[in-house]
C-alpha cells in the first residue's frame, strides 16, 4: 500500500497529452459553445461609435514683450473650467434637444439623460509636442453621423467659450484694477493733502530747513550783539549830552542869581524854600570843588544832599497846577548851544527807544527760530512717517497704473482675438469602426471561457477517477509485477464507431476554426464592413 505521507507523483508531459487526447471532446465542445455564444454576443451587442477632434492651444499672436496677457491660468485649469461650463445641465439639455437624443426613450428622466450624456463626453489633455499643448474631445454614441456632429458642436462650444472666458477674465481684471486704482488714487490724494497741510503748518521748521534756521539764528545773534553795542553807545551819548545840558543850565542860573543879588551880597531869590536850599547847596558844592575833588567825603555828602533836594523840587513842580511861564526858570530860551544839545538828546532817546524795540523784535525772532531748531527732530520723525506712507501708496498706485494699462491692452487684444486661442487640428469625422463591442476582447473572453470550462471539467473528472490506466499505477498501488500485456481487441462495430467519432471531432474542430476565422475577420475588417459584405454576398 502506498505511504500516505509519500509526495504525490508528478504528472509528466506525455500523461498530460494522454489526458487531453482522452478528454478531447470535453475541450472541443465547451470551446465551440463559448465561441458560438461570443460571436452571437458580438453580432447582437449594441454598437457604440466614438468620434474625436484634436484642438491645438495656439499662443497669442502679439509677442509677450509688447503685450502681456492677464489670463495666466494653465491650460489644465482653463480646460477644466470650460469643461464644467460646457457639460453643465443647461448646455447639455440644449444639445439633447438640438440633436433629438433619447427620443426613443420618452419615459427617461431629464436628469438621467443629462447624466448619461455627460458620461459619454471625454476631454483629454494630450501630451505636449514641441512646446505646444493640445487636447482632444471625444463623444460616444450609437449613431455615427450624430456622434460626428455632436463632437464638432462640442469643439465649437469649447472654442467660443474659451474666447468668452478669456475676454471675461481680462475685462474682470481690468475692472478690478480700475476700482483699486480709484481707491488708491483717493488715498494718495488724501496723503498729498496731509503732507501739504503738514508742510504749511510747520513751514520754516521742517528738517530740510534746519541749516537755514541755524544760519538765521546765528545772524540774529550777531544782530543782537550789534544792537546791544549800539544801545550802550547811545546810552553813553545820552548821559554825556544830559551832563552838558545840566552844566549849561547851572552856569546860566548862577549868572542870573549873581546879577539879582543886593548890595550887601544877599541874593534876590524867588522860589520855594526847597528850591532856595537847593540853590544854596549848589553854591556850597561849587565852592568845595574849588578846594577838593569829587572824591572827597564832604563833596560826596553834599552831592547826595543836592540829589535829594532835586527830587523834592521835581515833586513840587509836578504837584503845582499853575502854568509855568518860560521866563520862570530864569533860563534863556534862545541859547543855540542848549537847543542843539536838547535836540541831540531827543534824537538819542528816539534811537534808544528804536534800538530797544528792535532788540525785543530780534529776541522774539530768535525765540521762534530756537523753537524751530529744537522741534526739528520731532518734525523729522513725523515727516518721515508721512513721506513713507505717501511713498508706499504712490508705489502701489504706480504699480496699479502700469497693470491697468497692461490690462487694457490685454482686453483689446482679447477682443480682437489676438490672444491665446483654440485651433482645431483634426475635425471629427464619421466613425466607421465601432469601439464597442470589442471583437478582440469578446474573442479572448470566449476562448478563455471555453478553455477554462473544459479544464475545470477535466480536472474534476480526473480527480475523482480511480481507475488504473498506466502500468506504473498497477505496480505501485497493487504491488504486482506485470509479466505481459494483451492488446485490446477491436470489433467491426468498434471501428465504425471510431471513424464516426473521428469525423465528428474533425467537424467540431472545423466548426471551432470557423469561429476563430470569423473573429479574425471581424477584428481585421471591422464589424460593419463584415456585416455589409455578408449582406451583399447573400443578396448575390
Amino acid at each position: 500500500m502506498a505511504d500516505a505521507f509519500q509526495p504525490p507523483m508528478q504528472i509528466k508531459p506525455d500523461q498530460v497529452l494522454e489526458i487531453i487526447f482522452r478528454r478531447r471532446w470535453l475541450i472541443v465542445i465547451p470551446l465551440c459553445i463559448t465561441l458560438t455564444l461570443g460571436l452571437v454576443l458580438t453580432l447582437t451587442a449594441r454598437k457604440i461609435y466614438q468620434a474625436s477632434t484634436l484642438i491645438l492651444v495656439q499662443q497669442q499672436s502679439v509677442p509677450t514683450e509688447y503685450v502681456r496677457s492677464v489670463v495666466t491660468s494653465s491650460i489644465n485649469q482653463r480646460i477644466n473650467t470650460i469643461s464644467q461650463q460646457i457639460l453643465s445641465r443647461s448646455n447639455l439639455e440644449k444639445i439633447i434637444d438640438q440633436f433629438g437624443l433619447y427620443k426613443d426613450r420618452p419615459d427617461m428622466y431629464m436628469e438621467d439623460k443629462v447624466f448619461q450624456m455627460r458620461s459619454r463626453v471625454e476631454v483629454k489633455i494630450e501630451q505636449a509636442r514641441h512646446g505646444t499643448e493640445a487636447f482632444s474631445i471625444r463623444f460616444r454614441g450609437s449613431d455615427p453621423q450624430r456622434v460626428m456632429r455632436i463632437t464638432n458642436t462640442l469643439a465649437s462650444y469649447f472654442m467660443d467659450e474659451n474666447l468668452k472666458v478669456r475676454e471675461a477674465q481680462a475685462v474682470g481684471t481690468s475692472e478690478f484694477l480700475d476700482s483699486e486704482l480709484e481707491k488708491t488714487r483717493t488715498r494718495l490724494e488724501e496723503m498729498e493733502q496731509k503732507l501739504s497741510e503738514y508742510r504749511s503748518r510747520y513751514l520754516g521748521g521742517l528738517p530740510d530747513e534746519l541749516e537755514t534756521n541755524l544760519r538765521t539764528l546765528d545772524r540774529l545773534q550777531q544782530q543782537m550783539a550789534d544792537k546791544h553795542a549800539n544801545l550802550r553807545e547811545a546810552k553813553n551819548s545820552l548821559a554825556l549830552v544830559e551832563s552838558q545840558i545840566d552844566d549849561i543850565k547851572n552856569q546860566t542860573k548862577e549868572s542870573s542869581q549873581a546879577i539879582s543879588a543886593g548890595p550887601e551880597g544877599k541874593k534876590d531869590f524867588f522860589g520855594t524854600e526847597t528850591q532856595e536850599k537847593l540853590y544854596l547847596a549848589r553854591q556850597e558844592y561849587d565852592q568845595l570843588l574849588t578846594v577838593y575833588t569829587k572824591q572827597h567825603p564832604d563833596v560826596k555828602k553834599l552831592a547826595k544832599i543836592i540829589e535829594n533836594l532835586e527830587q523834592l523840587v521835581a515833586k513840587e513842580q509836578h504837584a503845582q497846577t499853575a502854568k509855568k511861564q518860560p521866563a520862570d526858570d530864569g533860563l534863556p530860551q534862545n541859547d543855540p548851544q542848549l537847543q542843539r544839545l536838547e535836540l541831540s538828546r531827543d534824537q538819542i532817546k528816539n534811537d534808544i527807544r528804536k534800538t530797544t524795540f528792535e532788540i525785543a523784535e530780534i529776541e522774539k525772532k530768535m525765540a521762534v527760530y530756537q523753537e524751530r531748531v529744537e522741534e526739528t527732530p520731532a518734525r523729522e520723525l513725523e515727516l518721515q512717517s508721512l513721506q513713507r506712507d505717501y511713498a508706499n501708496i504712490r508705489d502701489i498706485y504706480n504699480s496699479l497704473l502700469d497693470r491697468k494699462l497692461e490690462a487694457e491692452l490685454s482686453v483689446n487684444m482679447e477682443k480682437k482675438q489676438k490672444g491665446e486661442q483654440f485651433r482645431i487640428l483634426d475635425h471629427a469625422k464619421m466613425p466607421e469602426k465601432p469601439i464597442s463591442p470589442d471583437v478582440k476582447k469578446y474573442f479572448f473572453l470566449s476562448v478563455a471561457a471555453g478553455i477554462g470550462l473544459a479544464a475545470g471539467i477535466i480536472f474534476l473528472l480526473e480527480f475523482f477517477d480511480t481507475s488504473l490506466r498506466r502500468d506504473e499505477q498497477i505496480e505501485d498501488e497493487l504491488e504486482l509485477t506485470i509479466l505481459a500485456t494483451i492488446p485490446q481487441l477491436q470489433a467491426h462495430r468498434t471501428k465504425t464507431r471510431k471513424w464516426i467519432e473521428i469525423t465528428a471531432f474533425v467537424g467540431c474542430t472545423i466548426y471551432a476554426a470557423f469561429f476563430f476565422m470569423a473573429f479574425a475577420v471581424l477584428h481585421a475588417k471591422g464589424l460593419d464592413r463584415t456585416i455589409n459584405s455578408v449582406k451583399i454576398f447573400l443578396n448575390l
